[in-house]
């Protein structure tokens, strides 16, 4: 179940950025008699009538002087949408208050073990959505090379990069699965350097390591793949993680530790 309390609390803000631009029209408007803009038709045509709260007079506007309603109209239209504005305010803040996602979580997290062994919970825990997600299986990539790159965790890997990748993964307890297989409309099976798992939202973010973007070939192949992506709903900061490398730019620990910091903790 999704917490949305910070999706709501910018909602709030720009509820507020509104209210305080509606403030500023309203006080540049003051003086603008409160007056009644009536509009009926007449042959398929408008015509505007103008309205004296105060005395019910009631006055024909002419299409020549339709550019004296505006100021009118505006105030009318602030004062309308001001209302409306402090009314969602004021239930955003209410609603916002007394949100909290977790309380259905701590019913059983705050229930002893014996207990919880008797339950099935309506919300996955952290931990139970964990294993499920450890626990699935695929069909793992042969290797052809000789090459033997093992993480500390004894994950194998294709190259030093993806090895110092893996480790910086593994220093951070980020889950990820390697080479998982995945399906992109209009390439079909693609596999993915590292699928990661970001606990906390329970979002998957692959993350692909381009590592020879100086061979033309190399470059043109993966251009095409991010493409893919992209038209796949795959977007670099946001589900999706590039790293990129040539023989005279090799990726540093240092870039790897932003990305991990930036993207999934």
């Amino acid at each position: 179940m999704e917490d949305y309390k910070t999706k709501l609390e910018e909602q709030l803000k720009e509820v507020e950025a509104l209210l305080a631009k509606s403030t500023r029209k309203m006080e540049e408007l003051n003086s603008v008699p409160d007056h009644e803009i009536r509009i009926h038709k007449s042959n398929g045509r408008d015509q505007y009538y103008l309205i004296n709260k105060l005395t019910g007079e009631r006055r024909y506007i002419k299409a020549s002087e339709l550019s004296s309603l505006r100021e009118i109209a505006q105030k009318g239209y602030e004062k309308r949408a001001r209302k409306e504005l402090m009314a969602m305010k004021q239930n955003l803040e209410f609603f916002i208050r007394n949100y909290n996602v977790q309380k259905l979580n701590e019913i059983y997290e705050c229930m002893a073990k014996g207990r919880k062994a008797l339950i099935e919970p309506l919300i996955e825990t952290d931990e139970m959505f964990l294993t499920h997600w450890q626990n699935s299986t695929f069909e793992e990539m042969q290797f052809y090379d000789e090459t033997e790159f093992y993480t500390c965790n004894g994950i194998r890997v294709r190259s030093k990069s993806e090895l110092i990748i893996a480790n910086m993964l593994e220093q951070y307890s980020i889950p990820y699965k390697y080479e998982k297989p995945l399906h992109l409309k209009g390439m079909g099976e693609v596999r993915p350097d590292f699928s990661c798992l970001k606990v906390k939202s329970r979002k998957e973010v692959i993350w692909e390591h381009f590592g020879m973007m100086d061979n033309m070939t190399y470059a043109n192949k993966n251009v095409t793949k991010l493409t893919c992506y992209h038209q796949n709903g795959f977007y670099v900061g946001e589900n999706l993680i590039t790293t990129f490398e040539t023989s005279q730019n090799q990726i540093s620990s240092k870039l790897i530790k932003g990305m991990i910091e930036q993207y999934l903790l």
